[in-house]
């Protein structure tokens, strides 16, 4: 091992003994791609509602949620990713669930599940924060969009969810 490997190591070590002893995290983040316009569906309140839903089957299935959505509203993908990774950080959370509810290019109503792991970011050797990898893990379920009015956002959550868990198997 190099020696800006050893201490990338060293300082991975020390991290670890001296974080709070935390059961490790899961950061539960959703946010649409649709924005609010007249005479179209709440995207935020959708969004949230199967996010929220995703975060308490994770929690019931005994992970350690810290959850977060953002307002499909303002989309700025550099701001947001830069807080949901302060976020994880601050947590201690190495696990991202990003989850979404929206209508894509052909109205075709998209919930989605991708879990990815959250990984140190090092900077002259040392940690300067987080990264995410690549996804673990994806879960999509597409629909007509006329559904939407008798859409249980949380019961295909919970499904996902479920999906994730036992995928992922801890």
């Amino acid at each position: 091992m190099r020696r800006p490997e050893r201490v990338a190591a060293a300082l991975l070590a020390l991290a670890a003994t001296a974080a709070p002893a935390l059961t490790p995290c899961t950061l539960v983040f959703g946010q649409g791609r649709n924005p609010p316009a007249a005479d179209a569906p709440d995207w935020d309140g959708l969004n949230t509602q199967f996010s929220n839903a995703v975060a308490d089957a994770l929690d019931a299935g005994g992970r350690r949620v810290v959850a977060m959505t953002a307002s499909s509203a303002r989309i700025d993908p550099q701001a947001t990713g830069l807080a949901l990774l302060q976020r994880a950080d601050a947590s201690g959370c190495g696990t991202l669930v990003e989850t979404s509810v929206f209508a894509d290019e052909q109205d075709v109503l998209v919930l989605r599940l991708r879990a990815y792991p959250l990984l140190p970011q090092l900077d002259g050797g040392g940690i300067a924060g987080l990264r995410i990898g690549a996804p673990l893990f994806v879960t999509q379920r597409e629909l007509v969009l006329s559904t939407l009015p008798r859409l249980g956002p949380g019961q295909l959550a919970a499904q996902m969810a479920a999906e994730y868990l036992q995928h992922d198997g801890r």
